[in-house]
């Protein structure tokens, strides 16, 4: 699967927005520069919402598609390989959201109350004349709009939209492309091991740690991994690492070395080569980066209010 494009928004190949956490855009606005179309594709890290309200999409998840008709509203966890051909009449929001900050939003408890919630393509169709499809209707227009304006608390608010969004998902779902039955044992064990990372990975356990608490052979779990991810599991584990790495520069003041330590890393010097060969640049050149993404972005915002 290397062949295929690894996108992290709407089309786009590279971060570009001041929020590293989320993308809100309108579908009127930017499917006109794609010609309606999104091609197959994946995100890494990212789960997507598709918000539609009214008119048509041609939904393709792996191998599988099917039409489908607003108002309703698709969830596509990472990893999975999707696509979507519009038509011109469409009209909604997609939603791309970090894995991490997604699965912050909900304590331990709920995520193991609705698992399928961020591991499962689905789909929300609420009855029309519903209060669920009252509130999704109202409430994406001011997630935009919490978006689109820098005030204090603005992540919390952000958080507060989408953790709304999902649980009316859950309210209202069914699954949007079903597995084989003889798929199911696979899937549970994948679900246990993304499940058993989430409690380990700051203790650096190894992928032979993670198969024997799965009752599985390390080389089993690499091709549940691979086949279901993309990636293997000692990937999977770095990646998790990486995504926490990135939370702590952009949302702490700690120093690179107190985040290393704080994520297991007894060594500094390691943490930052560690960081450098995934992210491609120095956890302080990360820190900076991302602070001036954020000072540009709130000048824009207060350009655009005066």
């Amino acid at each position: 699967m290397s062949d295929i494009p690894h996108y992290f928004l709407y089309g786009e190949a590279a971060p570009s927005d001041a929020l590293a956490y989320v993308h809100i855009a309108s579908l009127q606005e930017s499917l006109p520069k794609h010609n309606y179309e999104i091609h197959p594709h994946r995100h890494d890290n990212l789960h997507q919402l598709l918000v539609v309200e009214q008119g048509s999409v041609l939904a393709e998840v792996n191998d599988k598609s099917r039409e489908e008709r607003g108002p309703c509203m698709l969830s596509i966890p990472p990893k999975e390989v999707h696509g979507f051909v519009h038509q011109p009449d469409v009209r909604g929001y997609i939603i791309t959201i970090e894995q991490s900050f997604l699965l912050n939003l909900f304590s331990e408890t709920e995520r193991e109350e609705f698992p399928g919630l961020f591991r499962t393509p689905l789909i929300a169709r609420p009855p029309p004349d519903s209060r669920t499809a009252w509130t999704m209707e109202h409430l994406t227009p001011q997630l935009l709009g919490e978006y689109r304006n820098a005030e204090t608390g603005q992540s919390s608010m952000i958080g507060a939209y989408l953790k709304i969004l999902f649980i009316l998902l859950q309210r209202s779902v069914e699954p949007t492309f079903l597995k084989e039955p003889q798929q199911e044992a696979r899937i549970a064990n994948h679900e246990q091991f993304m499940n058993l990372l989430e409690s380990h990975y700051l203790k650096h356990w190894s992928v032979d740690q993670y198969a024997e608490d799965l009752g599985l052979s390390s080389g089993r779990l690499n091709r549940l991994c691979q086949h279901y991810s993309g990636q293997n599991a000692l990937e999977i584990i770095h990646e998790r690492l990486l995504t926490e790495a990135k939370r702590q520069l952009i949302y702490t003041q700690l120093s690179a070395k107190e985040i290393g330590y704080k994520l297991g890393f007894n060594d500094p010097g390691y943490f930052s080569r560690f960081f450098s060969r995934k992210c491609g640049m120095t956890p302080g050149k990360f820190k900076t980066q991302i602070r001036q993404q954020r000072q540009s972005g709130n000048l824009q915002s207060n350009r655009n209010r005066n």
